[in-house]
C-alpha cells in the first residue's frame, strides 16, 4: 500500500459535509473504459497490479468517499460540483493498482465546467504508464475549463501529494479505511497577513513577502468508525526527527455521526511587527502518528506544501454610501505573481467575516458562490463599519486545504 496516492482533502469547516457519503448527490457523471488485457509499464513501480485486474474505482474527494465496481471493463461514477476528486483503481481485494492521472494532474478540479452541474465527462479507454492511470480523452480544456496557468498552479500539488498515499490505509491493515468509515484525512489551514483593504477608490495594498506573515495549523478529520473519549487525541512525529511541542489545538465531534475534526499545531512568540501575538509554525513532512485513546495509533503521512503554490490572494476594496456605510465589497483573484485567475477553478467555499479590535466578530457573510466569478457582494442593509477593524476571507481549495486571508 505504499505507493497509493491519495488527494490530500479536508472536511470543511466552513459548511458541514458527510464524510461517509453514501449516495452522491452532484450531477456530474465521469465514464471510462478498460480494455480487455490492459497492462502496465510499471516503469519506476513497485506494482504488480495491471490496469486488467481493476474491478472497482475508488472516487476521493474532500466532501465524500464513494466506490464503484467496474462492469465489463466499463465504469460510471460521480462527481460533486466545487470539488476535485481522485478516482483510484483497485482490484477485487481493495488492492491499489493506479490513480487516474491528465496531463500530469492526479486529480480532476471539478469547479469550471462546461455544463454545470450537469456536465458529462467520458474519458474513453485509459492506459497505464506506472501507476499513473491516462484517460484517452483530455477533460482539461474541454467538459473542465481551466488555464494552463490554473492547471499548472494545481500540478504542483498533484505530484507532491503523490508522498502521502499511505493515509487510505492508515491503520495498515491492508484495506482501505474508507470501507469502514474509519478513514483518516490530513490537512493544512494558513492565515495570511495580507495587508491593507481597498476603500471605494482607494485600491488594496498588498503586504511585500517580508510582511506576509503565515500561522499554520494542520486538522484531521475522521470518519464515523473511530471514536475516542474525553478529548484523547494525540497528534507526535516525524518519524526519525519528532518535534516536542506539537500541541492539540482544539477537537469537535461533528454531527450526523460523520466522524471528527481535530487541530493541531506548534506555537512560538511571534516575531516583531507580527499582526497577532502567537505564531504558529509549520508542520515539516514526514510520517506522523495519530493516536486515540492512548493505545489505538494509526500512519499519517503529511506534506507540507508550500503555501504559495495554491494561494490565492482574494484583495477586497470596500464600497460605501454617502453615509459612510458599507453597501458592497469587490473582489479581485491573483495567484502571489499577479495573474489574475477564475476562482471557480481553484477554490469553493469563500466566506467573509468582520471583527473589531478586540476580535469580536461583526459579521459573518453566507457562503458565496465562486461559479460566476465572484465579482462583489452586496449587503441587504448597509452595515455600519466604524468598529471594523480585521476582515477574515476564507476559503477551501479544490483539494480541501483552508486559507485565511487577512486584511486590515
Amino acid at each position: 500500500m505504499k505507493n497509493l496516492f491519495l488527494v490530500f482533502a479536508l472536511a470543511m469547516l466552513l459548511v458541514s459535509c458527510n464524510k461517509d457519503h453514501e449516495n452522491n448527490q452532484g450531477g456530474i457523471v465521469i465514464k471510462g473504459k478498460i480494455l480487455s488485457g490492459s497492462k502496465s509499464t510499471n516503469s519506476g513501480s513497485d506494482n504488480t497490479l495491471t490496469l486488467a485486474d481493476a474491478k472497482k474505482v475508488l472516487v476521493f474527494s474532500n466532501k465524500y468517499y464513494e466506490l464503484y465496481d467496474i462492469v465489463d471493463g466499463a465504469f460510471s461514477v460521480g462527481g460533486e460540483p466545487g470539488t476535485g476528486i481522485a478516482l483510484i483503481f483497485l482490484d477485487a481485494n481493495n488492492r491499489y493498482i493506479g490513480n487516474l492521472s491528465a496531463q500530469e494532474l492526479n486529480m480532476l478540479p471539478l469547479g469550471s465546467l462546461t455544463n454545470g452541474e450537469n456536465t458529462s465527462i467520458d474519458l474513453s479507454t485509459l492506459t497505464m504508464v506506472g501507476t499513473s492511470v491516462i484517460p484517452a480523452h483530455d477533460p482539461f480544456g474541454n467538459e473542465i475549463v481551466i488555464t494552463e496557468a490554473e492547471i499548472n498552479s494545481l500540478k504542483v500539488l498533484g505530484g507532491y501529494y503523490a508522498s502521502i498515499a499511505k493515509n487510505i490505509d492508515a491503520d495498515n491493515d491492508g484495506i482501505p479505511d474508507v470501507l469502514s468509515k474509519k478513514q483518516l484525512v490530513v490537512y493544512s489551514k494558513y492565515a495570511r497577513f495580507s495587508g491593507k483593504w481597498g476603500l471605494n477608490q482607494t485600491t488594496p495594498v498588498l503586504s511585500d513577502d517580508a510582511h506576509a506573515y503565515i500561522n499554520y495549523s494542520v486538522d484531521i478529520d475522521g470518519g464515523s468508525g473511530l471514536t475516542f473519549s474525553n478529548g484523547d487525541i494525540k497528534l507526535s512525529g516525524p518519524d526519525g526527527d519528532p518535534y516536542n511541542d506539537i500541541s492539540t489545538w482544539g477537537y469537535r465531534l461533528n454531527d450526523d455521526n460523520a466522524g471528527f475534526t481535530s487541530s493541531f499545531n506548534r506555537q512560538a512568540g511571534a516575531p516583531a511587527g507580527a499582526p497577532w501575538g502567537t505564531a504558529f509554525l509549520p508542520l515539516k513532512m514526514g510520517t506522523y502518528t495519530l493516536t486515540l485513546d492512548g493505545t489505538r495509533k494509526y500512519t499519517l503521512e503529511y506534506s507540507n506544501m508550500d503555501v504559495k503554490y495554491n494561494l490565492v490572494i482574494i484583495s477586497p476594496t470596500l464600497h460605501t454610501n454617502s453615509d459612510g456605510k458599507l453597501t458592497s465589497i469587490t473582489f479581485e483573484f491573483k495567484l502571489p505573481d499577479g495573474t489574475v485567475v477564475n476562482p471557480s477553478s481553484i477554490l469553493t467555499d469563500v466566506m467573509l467575516q468582520f471583527s473589531d479590535n478586540q476580535m469580536g466578530r461583526l459579521f459573518n457573510s453566507p457562503t458565496l458562490d465562486v461559479s460566476a466569478g465572484l465579482p462583489s457582494f452586496t449587503f441587504d442593509t448597509p452595515f455600519d463599519m466604524s468598529k471594523l477593524f480585521q476582515i477574515d476571507i476564507w476559503y477551501n481549495d479544490l483539494l480541501g486545504n483552508k486559507y485565511d486571508i487577512i486584511w486590515r
